[in-house]
């Protein structure tokens, strides 16, 4: 647990940023970062990063244990092909760990930078084994499934981090260019292969299954390879450092200009988005928009649309010079910045909860039977929604109190 000491106002509490010098020399997004260019401060946060996170991990909350029967259809996955909330809320995720990325590795790369890659990726990947076992195998690794979330998480973002490294040694500084053009690169030729290499049954699976079950074995995939894909493969998780170069770029624009030219911080942004989503709509034509399987068309309308809302979020809550309505927004974003700044706090709090309003019983029924049958005043299916709001609530209780005190788990 870290606190933030030498750091700007925590997020969302900072000042209004000061209008731009409209002397100085116009500023390059896709540059280096000169002496002679406005510059965001050394140590300054922007709200609107850690308030996205936030908000899409209130949406994980809520999903998919708000999704019963046909009620709520939005917050279960899709059936197979399209694109629902719940498909979404990951995804954009993994976005924000680009924007993230991009102020971790701002100054130039040093030892200790190196360092606290390897340890995140190794950290999310033993964490993310313990989720899958928490519950369920208790560390039985006869068939405990060795890949997941924040094992996916761990390997994008080494990924993404690797290929910025890489531009960083070509070029001596990042290329917003090269940046885009290798995520649009990886993510089509991961499609191609889903294209043609052959698996059954055909159209339901994935070709890269295969490789997943030679590497870690069969028992330690996705519902032990029975399904005929893994929604957080080996494979899948390279191809996701996609959403992580994608969010890096829009993260470059924010560190860069962000504080200094807001108009043309939306611009390259939600130009960024419009390409990202017109190329998906394009590539539906090829194969539609398919979470489970990673098709081109899912990477690039998901990585479309959350631009998108980091850029209207950027607008609302990081573009504001009246005092009356900073102090308006630190108001209504303070509890969704709490929950985005503990992120996986939240993640592994949200699993003990459900875990053990299932596990503990009161008397012949469980916790979670007895709050939605006896305490909560809703009938269903609103009850299931009132359910996760009370979820989020002791969420909250925890990841405020920690926000208050500027205590956060940083891997």
């Amino acid at each position: 647990m870290k606190t933030d000491p030498d750091e700007h106002p925590p997020t969302g509490e900072q000042p209004p940023p000061a209008e731009p010098d409209r002397t100085a020399a116009p500023a390059d997004p896709v540059g280096p970062e000169r002496p002679d260019i406005p510059q965001a401060p050394r140590r300054a946060r922007f709200a609107s990063v850690d308030t996205f996170r936030g908000l899409l991990l209130i949406g994980m909350v809520f999903t998919p244990s708000t999704a019963v029967g046909d009620h709520f259809a939005f917050l279960r996955h899709a059936e197979w092909d399209g694109i629902t909330m719940n498909d979404w809320i990951f995804p954009a995720f993994l976005v924000t760990s680009g924007l993230s990325l991009s102020f971790l590795l701002r100054n130039p790369s040093k030892q200790a930078t190196y360092r606290r890659l390897i340890r995140r990726l190794i950290l999310l990947v033993v964490l993310g084994i313990a989720y899958n076992a928490y519950g369920t195998s208790w560390f039985d690794i006869t068939d405990l499934r060795f890949t997941g979330v924040l094992q996916m998480i761990g390997i994008a973002g080494a990924c993404g981090a690797a290929v910025v490294l890489a531009s960083r040694a070509m070029f001596g500084e990042d290329k917003m260019w090269l940046l885009i053009a290798v995520a649009t690169t990886v993510i089509f030729l991961y499609g191609l292969g889903l294209d043609l290499i052959s698996c059954e049954p055909l159209g339901r699976c994935s070709p890269y299954l295969s490789f997943d079950s030679a590497v870690l074995s069969t028992n330690h995939v996705y519902r032990t390879g029975q399904a005929g894909w893994d929604p957080e493969g080996l494979v899948l998780s390279v191809a996701s450092s996609a959403f992580v170069l994608y969010g890096y770029s829009a993260g470059m624009v924010i560190r860069r200009i962000g504080q200094t030219d807001r108009s043309g911080t939306l611009l390259r942004i939600g130009t960024l988005a419009s390409l990202c989503f017109l190329a998906g709509l394009a590539a539906s034509a090829w194969a539609p928009a398919n979470k489970r399987l990673l098709t081109p068309s899912f990477a690039l309308l998901v990585s479309g649309t959350a631009l998108a809302v980091v850029c209207i979020i950027y607008l609302l809550i990081d573009t504001s010079n009246s005092p009356t309505g900073d102090k308006v927004r630190r108001r209504i974003t303070w509890p969704i910045i709490a929950f985005g700044r503990n992120a996986i706090i939240v993640y592994l709090f949200e699993r003990v909860l459900l875990h053990a309003g299932r596990s503990i019983h009161i008397g012949d029924r469980s916790i979670e039977t007895r709050l939605m049958e006896d305490i909560l005043p809703v009938g269903a299916p609103a009850v299931h929604e009132a359910y996760a709001a009370v979820i989020a609530c002791v969420i909250l209780l925890v990841v405020g109190t920690l926000h208050r005190r500027r205590l956060y788990l940083a891997l």
